[in-house]
């Protein structure tokens, strides 16, 4: 198959994951860093991209955040200045397309932290399901499965602001008082 892109050594796709990872605010997992790097280029797979990331961490370009978990990765000092050499080795086009895939994962992060939801057994056939919006809005709901549960916290973690907006236009509708 035929791959097009701008990446195409395994160099390149090593400078390419040290670009994204210096954008990142905290560190990131191999998948976090697969996500960032696959998704602004084209010219390279799965088995490209591990094999390169497998060469910084023993090179000693990446370290382990933290040796006891042993999945998240930070750039060392010398993967700093790796890329403070090397820096315009990478295209403009793929440089900018890193930066936005960066942002993006930071974003959807910084959403994740404020969406929180919850489910407890209150008797059999009955599962409270706390859902809400840190310091925004909070919402308890029961099911009667843990299956409905379940489908509750997942769709409200992936539409948490609609559900909100949905709300608030519901509980802030003029109602025509009928008698």
């Amino acid at each position: 198959m035929a791959r097009y892109g701008f990446i195409k050594t395994k160099e390149d796709i090593k400078f390419l994951i040290l670009y994204a990872l210096c954008y990142l605010p905290e560190p990131a997992t191999f998948e976090i860093l697969l996500d960032i790097c696959t998704w602004c280029d084209d010219g390279f797979g799965w088995f490209e991209f591990k094999e390169a990331f497998d060469e910084l961490v023993e090179t000693g370009h990446l370290s382990i955040a933290d040796p006891c978990l042993d999945t998240t990765y930070t750039i060392s000092d010398k993967g700093h200045e790796a890329l403070a050499a090397f820096n315009n080795r990478l295209p403009y086009t793929v440089r900018e397309s890193a930066q936005r895939s960066a942002l993006r994962v930071v974003r959807q992060a910084n959403r994740d932290a404020v969406i929180l939801t919850g489910t407890q057994q209150q008797h059999p056939h009955d599962f409270l399901v706390k859902m809400g919006i840190d310091e925004v809005f909070s919402l308890e709901l029961h099911a009667a499965s843990a299956e409905q549960a379940s489908l509750l916290e997942k769709t409200f973690r992936a539409h948490a602001e609609e559900i909100y907006q949905t709300i608030l236009h519901a509980m802030t509708n003029d109602y025509d008082e009928k008698g």
